[in-house]
């Protein structure tokens, strides 16, 4: 069975990348180039995932009953995950979204809402293959699903690895290890992106939810990262909890930001499975981003462990 078991999001799409800034209303910029993208938060992960040589199981919504979604699913087979939980709806037109990147931003048009927010539109999780992972990778916002996915894994001792969820969630509580986003900040807890000192109250109350490894990802800033108060101080590479540390990003040339966070993630489950230190695994998984960002669609080619071993021996700084 697969190391990794990732539920969530598997969407079809295109990026179009502009040559400026994204324009004002009634704007106008010029298009770079446009690109097909097999996308999604679970998708990204798992990419990333396979190309670092971990096996990995990937489930979640249906699967549109349409050449470009079934085009997706031939890719993500192709990439050697294991997609035989994922269903091809008949007459389901699928999850598609569009991304417009200008390099420092990026402005996402979809179909979430509907999958998410009125009936369900994904098969519910197998648990047989929660239980055989050693992780369970997992988004946010599937509802019951999510947290079925994240009580099993629990029940049965498997680390759970999320992003994006808020600080008073079940799934908070449940969760080895939790990436937070600036965009997820700005949307949930909009306060904190005024505030510095809002949004350092607000990672430590992170840090009282959950037992595990918590960060907070900022671009260009720093990030923060620390260890739940009910961490295991028993265990020798993990920083001690409570602890709020930084680490600066890494000074790259911006082609696209589109799945960086996914790939944080992907980055931070390599590392659990590596047993590196909470320092080296952030170190990582910075270092899986910021490739990530240097090409697009950055999850549809994500670097090898020798690319990322490379980068960080560029940049004086150990795996």
């Amino acid at each position: 069975m697969a190391d990794v078991y990732c539920f969530g999001h598997v969407s079809t799409g295109k990026i179009i990348r502009l040559k400026g800034r994204y324009p004002e209303p009634d704007g106008y910029s010029e298009i770079v180039e446009i690109l097909d993208n097999h996308s999604g938060e679970a998708t990204g992960s798992a990419l990333v995932l396979a190309q670092l040589g971990i096996s990995v199981t990937l489930e979640g919504n249906w699967i549109g009953d349409n050449h470009e979604c079934r085009r997706t699913l031939d890719f993500l087979q192709s990439r050697g995950l294991d997609c035989s939980g994922l269903k091809v709806q008949p007459g389901y037109q699928g999850v598609t979204e569009l991304v417009i990147s200008d390099g420092e931003t990026r402005t996402v048009f979809g179909r979430y809402i509907d999958l998410l927010f009125t009936t369900r539109q994904w098969e519910m999780p197998n648990i047989d293959k929660i239980r055989a992972a050693k992780i369970a990778c997992i988004d946010p916002s599937f509802g019951e699903a999510t947290l079925i996915v994240a009580r099993t894994a629990h029940h049965a001792a498997r680390s759970v690895v999320t992003c994006d969820t808020r600080a008073d969630s079940e799934l908070a509580t449940l969760s080895d290890i939790i990436a937070i986003s600036q965009e997820f900040l700005r949307r949930e807890y909009p306060d904190a992106m005024h505030s510095d000192t809002i949004r350092e109250q607000l990672f430590y109350k992170y840090l009282e939810q959950c037992p595990g490894l918590v960060v907070f990802t900022s671009g260009k800033k720093p990030l923060w990262y620390g260890r739940g108060y009910k961490s295991n101080t028993n265990i020798e590479h993990h920083i001690a909890p409570g602890k709020r540390c930084e680490m600066p990003s890494f000074k790259i040339e911006v082609v696209d930001s589109a799945g960086a966070g996914d790939s944080f993630r992907g980055g931070l489950i390599y590392g659990l499975l590596s047993n590196f230190s909470d320092e080296d695994n952030i170190r990582f998984s910075c270092a899986v981003a910021a490739l990530i960002c240097t090409t697009s669609p950055g999850c549809v080619h994500p670097p090898s462990l020798s690319q990322v071993q490379e980068f960080l021996a560029a940049h004086q700084l150990r795996s």
